[in-house]
C-alpha cells in the first residue's frame, strides 16, 4: 500500500510538470505548484554572533556536540589556533575550546563530527598535515566526546595516528554496514586510507585490503550514487583526476569512473556534492573545477603589487615600474609560506639582512643573470614606456631555482607590473552531472554557468520550495578572494543566479574555502556558514561569514535520525517524503563539504504544503520505515525501528 501511495504522489508530479507547473494548474491530489523560484535573502550577522576572525583555515564541521538541540560548528584553522563555538541559543555563539580538552594547534586540515562508538555523544576526529612529506612523522586527532563539552584524544588507542599522510579531507561512513562509523582519509601525494570500525573503540586499517590505498587525494565526498544500499566514495586531487570508486558490498571498492560516463569529463576538480536537483528520486552530482595554487601578480590602487608563482624551469616572475623613481621599493618576499631566506634574496648585486627589506635605487644596478633564489634590479637608464609618458625605470623581480617552490609577496611603491613566464589562472567553472541508472550524463542546465575559481560546493533548499539549489565558492586567487555564486533551482531544469540575495559576500583577501548550510536559529531556514582565508602566506587570512536566512519560505521538515541496528546518527540513510504530489530524496551524509563532514540534519523545503504525506526512511541496516500525516515546520526525531 505504501508504495501505491509513492507511484500516485510520483505520477502526480510527473503531470504537474508536463503542465509546465502553471500558477493555475489544478490536478487531482496536488495541493501547490511552483513557478520559478522565490527570491532569497540573507543577513550577515557575524559581528551579532560573536564569531568576527580573519584568519588562517581550511573549513568547519557542524554538529550539536552538547546535545542541547543546537547545531554546533568547529573550526581548525591553519596552525593558527582552533576555535570551538557553541551555540548559546540567542543568535550568539561562545567559543568554548579552552576548556574543552581539544588541542587548538597544529597543521589542522579537515575536520569531521561523529559518533564512532554509538553512545549518543558527538565526537570529533581533527586531520593534521603531515611537513610538507619530508618524511617526518605526525599524529592525527580524534577526540572522544566525553560529556558536558569535554572531549578526550583517544587517537593512540584507536589506531587511526596515519604518522605519514598528508592529511586533507575527512569522511565518515559506514562502508561495510555493520552499526559503527568507519572513517576515509583523503591524503594528499600519499595513500588514502580506510579505518573499519572494530566496535571495540579501536579501528583496524584495510586501506590495502579494500583498494582504497591505491589513490592519493585531497578531497573525499561520498553517497549511495547507483541506490544499491551501500556507499561508494569519490576522490578529487588524485594523480588521475575525480575518481568514483563503488562499494562492492563492504568487502573492496573497484573505480568505476570509466563505465559511470565521468572518465570524459576531467580537470582540475576541486569540490564535490552529491544531490536529487531534479527529484527524480537520483543522485546528481555537481563538481567544480579550481586550483589550489595558481600565478598571479596583482596591482594594487595603494601602489603596491603583490604576487604568487610557482618555480619555473626558467627564471620567472614580472617587471614593473616604481611609482616615485628616487623613493624604491619596500620588499616582503616568501617562499613555500615561510618567510624567504635573506641568502636567497638579491637587491641588484647586494643580499639584505632579512626577508623584508627597501631595495634603493642606486643598489639596485643591473645584473646580467639572476641569481639563484629572488633577485630584484632596474635597467640603469630610465625610459618612457607609453606615448607621453614620463621617463621611468623598468625593474624587474626573478626567482631561478629548480624544486619545490612557491613564491609569495608584497612590494611596496610598484606599479604597473607585467608578468614574465607565468601562467594565469584562467576561468574554470564547474560541471552537473545528472544520475541515469547507475551512469552520469552532462548537463548544461539553463543559468548554470560561472567563471569561479571553484572549491567547495553544496546543494541545500534555500528558500523551501521543494527544489535543491546549488552554491559554489570561488576562492580566487592569492591576495584577491573571489566571490561565491548562488544558483536557484527554478524547478524546471534550470537555474537563476542570485547574486543579489545577500548570500555571496567577497571573500577579502583570504580565499574563499567551504560553506556550509544549517539552522542555526532553529527557524526552519537554513542559515549560511562561510570560511575564507586558505592560501599561501601572507595571503591565508579571511574572515568568517554568518549568513542568517532571512527568506519568507514555505514549510519545512527536518528529519533528525537515531540509528539502533545501523549508526546512531543514521549516515547512509535514504529519506524520501511525499507531499502534496511532489516526491523529494535526501541522502543523509551529514553535510560532507570541501575538507570535513558535520552531521546536520537532512532539510526539507515543502513550498506552501502544510502536512508530509509519506516519508519513508531507508536505513543503512537494510530497515525501511514509513510515518504518514506527518506535520510540518518542526524537527523530527527518527527512531530506528529495530524489531
Amino acid at each position: 500500500m505504501a508504495t501505491g501511495a509513492l507511484m500516485k504522489a510520483r505520477g502526480c508530479r510527473r503531470w504537474t510538470l508536463t503542465l509546465l507547473i502553471a500558477a493555475t494548474a489544478s490536478v487531482p491530489g496536488c495541493r501547490h505548484a511552483k513557478v520559478g523560484p522565490p527570491s532569497v535573502r540573507f543577513i550577515d550577522v557575524t559581528d551579532a554572533a560573536g564569531i568576527a576572525r580573519a584568519t588562517a583555515t581550511y573549513d568547519a564541521t557542524v554538529g550539536d556536540f552538547d546535545g542541547d538541540g543546537r547545531l554546533d560548528v568547529y573550526v581548525g584553522n591553519h596552525g593558527t589556533g582552533a576555535v570551538l563555538l557553541r551555540n548559546l541559543g540567542d543568535g550568539r555563539f561562545a567559543d568554548v575550546l579552552a576548556t574543552s580538552g581539544i588541542d587548538p594547534g597544529g597543521d589542522q586540515h579537515g575536520t569531521g563530527w561523529t559518533d564512532y562508538d554509538n553512545d549518543g555523544r558527538l565526537d570529533l576526529f581533527v586531520s593534521l598535515g603531515a611537513w610538507r612529506g619530508e618524511g617526518r612523522t605526525k599524529t592525527n586527532r580524534l577526540y572522544h566526546g566525553e560529556g558536558d563539552g569535554k572531549f578526550r584524544d583517544v587517537v593512540q588507542a584507536a589506531g587511526v595516528v596515519d604518522p605519514l599522510g598528508r592529511s586533507r579531507a575527512v569522511a565518515w561512513l559506514d562502508y561495510d554496514r555493520d552499526g559503527w562509523l568507519d572513517l576515509v582519509i583523503a591524503n594528499f601525494a600519499t595513500p588514502n586510507r580506510l579505518y573499519r570500525n572494530r566496535h571495540d573503540g579501536t579501528f583496524e586499517d584495510v586501506s590495502e585490503a579494500t583498494g582504497i590505498a591505491a589513490l592519493s587525494a585531497t578531497r573525499v565526498a561520498w553517497a549511495d550514487y547507483d541506490g544499491d544500499g551501500w556507499p561508494d566514495v569519490i576522490f578529487s586531487g588524485t594523480p588521475s583526476g575525480m575518481r568514483l570508486l563503488h562499494n562492492d558490498g563492504g568487502v573492496r571498492f573497484t573505480d568505476v569512473t570509466d563505465s559511470t560516463g565521468l572518465a570524459a569529463h576531467q580537470g582540475s576538480i576541486a569540490g564535490m556534492a552529491f544531490g536529487d536537483y531534479d527529484n527524480d528520486g537520483t543522485l546528481d552530482l555537481y563538481v567544480s573545477l579550481g586550483v589550489d595554487f595558481s600565478d598571479v601578480v596583482l596591482e594594487r590602487p595603494d601602489h603596491t603589487v603583490s604576487f604568487a608563482f610557482f618555480a619555473k624551469d626558467e627564471p620567472a616572475g614580472f617587471d614593473f615600474e616604481a611609482g616615485d623613481n628616487a623613493a624604491g621599493i619596500d620588499v616582503t618576499l616568501y617562499e613555500n609560506g615561510n618567510p624567504a631566506k635573506a641568502e636567497e634574496i638579491h637587491c641588484g648585486a647586494a643580499s639584505p639582512a632579512s626577508h623584508a627589506f627597501h631595495c634603493d635605487p642606486p643598489a639596485a644596478v643591473a645584473v646580467a643573470t639572476p641569481a639563484a633564489g629572488f633577485t630584484l634590479w632596474r635597467d640603469p637608464t630610465a625610459a618612457p614606456r607609453c606615448l607621453g609618458c614620463a621617463p621611468a625605470f623598468l625593474w624587474h623581480l626573478r626567482w631561478s631555482g629548480a624544486g619545490d617552490h612557491h613564491q609569495t609577496g608584497i612590494l611596496g611603491g610598484a606599479v604597473r607590473p607585467t608578468a614574465v613566464g607565468l601562467r594565469p589562472q584562467s576561468a574554470r567553472g564547474g560541471t552537473l552531472f545528472r544520475g541515469v541508472s547507475g551512469r552520469f550524463v552532462k548537463e548544461s542546465p539553463k543559468g548554470l554557468t560561472h567563471d569561479a575559481n571553484g572549491q567547495g560546493v553544496q546543494w541545500a533548499d534555500v528558500n523551501d520550495d521543494g527544489w535543491l539549489d546549488l552554491y559554489v565558492v570561488d576562492s580566487g586567487v592569492d591576495g584577491a578572494g573571489g566571490r561565491n555564486r548562488l544558483f536557484l533551482n527554478d524547478g524546471r531544469g534550470g537555474f537563476v543566479v542570485a547574486d543579489a540575495s545577500g548570500a555571496t559576500p567577497e571573500s577579502g583577501a583570504g580565499r574563499g574555502a567551504s560553506a556550509h548550510f544549517f539552522d542555526f536559529d532553529g527557524d526552519g531556514r537554513l542559515d549560511l556558514l562561510l570560511t575564507n582565508g586558505w592560501g599561501a602566506p601572507p595571503f591565508d587570512r579571511g574572515p568568517y561569514r554568518l549568513l542568517r536566512n532571512a527568506t519568507n519560505g514555505g514549510h519545512w521538515l527536518d528529519v533528525e535520525l537515531e540509528g539502533i541496528r545501523s549508526n546512531r546518527p543514521g549516515l547512509g540513510a535514504r529519506v524520501e517524503l511525499d507531499a502534496c504530489g511532489a516526491h523529494q530524496m535526501r541522502y543523509h551524509n551529514g553535510g560532507a563539504s570541501y575538507f570535513s563532514q558535520s552531521v546536520v540534519p537532512p532539510h526539507f523545503g515543502l513550498g506552501r504544503c502544510n502536512v508530509v504525506n509519506l516519508l519513508r526512511v531507508t536505513w543503512p541496516s537494510g530497515t525501511v520505515q514509513e510515518l504518514h500525516d506527518v506535520g510540518t515546520d518542526q524537527r523530527l526525531h527518527v527512531r530506528e525501528d529495530a524489531r
